[in-house]
């Protein structure tokens, strides 16, 4: 039996995913190139992409969600939020900059430039990812930070999902059951993993207070809540929201 190609993020919150799995890792928006391209049998996608897709197969079980703060989507800005003029974009993740869009327009009713680039270094950016837990460390007290997981649940009491496994049509019939496996041994071995961090504690703190890993019933509610939030402001085409889900 081969091993399913398996494409993930390079992120701390995802290695506890991929315990014991030989993965190629690339940034999100990279990673939903390739899986449409056929490169991977499985690819942890940003919900975005799924939601792009249609009739997506979905691996049930586990993701990258939070549940409050999530520490690693987060503006930096250092003005009020409704005196910013404009927020950088990440163009690592297309669902961490529509989740803002959804934030931005209909949590604050707010509409800042969202542009690709700044010559100023000091402008408001969407920063993700491990780039975003270092940006906090030690960060100048002129800053203010923005958390959209937090944003997320104060606004719909949900969790938010990030990302999930999407299986291509060539996926073993195994693979969902792989994932889990591999999830489970991870999720086991967080103290391990975060042992290899620059900052043991405050990485375990993170993989165990600010991500969570199992994707379960309010996690479907909650993406389905994007979903139609992304309609309304027309983020996504209309027929996305006739697409259902395979969970496998």
């Amino acid at each position: 039996m081969s091993a399913p190609r398996i494409g993930c993020v390079p992120y701390l919150n995802a290695r506890p995913l991929v315990r014991g799995l030989r993965v190629e890792l690339a940034t999100p928006a990279v990673l939903a190139a390739r899986f449409a391209a056929g490169r991977y049998e499985a690819a942890l996608l940003p919900v975005y992409e799924i939601l792009r897709l249609r009739r997506p197969r979905v691996a049930d079980g586990f993701g990258i969600c939070s549940l409050g703060p999530v520490r690693s989507v987060v503006v930096a800005h250092r003005q009020p939020l409704d005196r910013v003029p404009e927020i950088v974009l990440d163009p690592a993740s297309r669902t961490s900059e529509n989740l803002l869009r959804v934030l931005l327009a209909m949590r604050f009713g707010l509409s800042p430039q969202l542009v690709d680039s700044s010559p100023d270094p000091l402008a408001a950016r969407l920063i993700i990812g491990d780039p975003a837990i270092n940006f906090q460390k030690g960060m100048d007290p002129a800053w203010h930070i923005l958390d959209l997981g937090r944003e997320w649940t104060d606004w719909t009491c949900l969790p938010f999902v990030f990302a999930a496994w999407v299986l291509g049509e060539s996926a073993p019939k195994e693979t969902p059951d792989i994932l889990r496996a591999a999830a489970c041994a991870g999720l086991a071995a967080r103290e391990e993993i975060a042992s290899g961090e620059p900052d043991p504690v405050a990485a375990l703190d993170y993989l165990t207070l600010a991500i969570r890993h199992p994707l379960c019933g309010p996690e479907k509610i909650a993406i389905q809540k994007f979903r139609t939030l992304l309609l309304s402001c027309g983020l996504l085409p209309a027929n996305a929201g006739d697409q259902e889900f395979t969970w496998v």
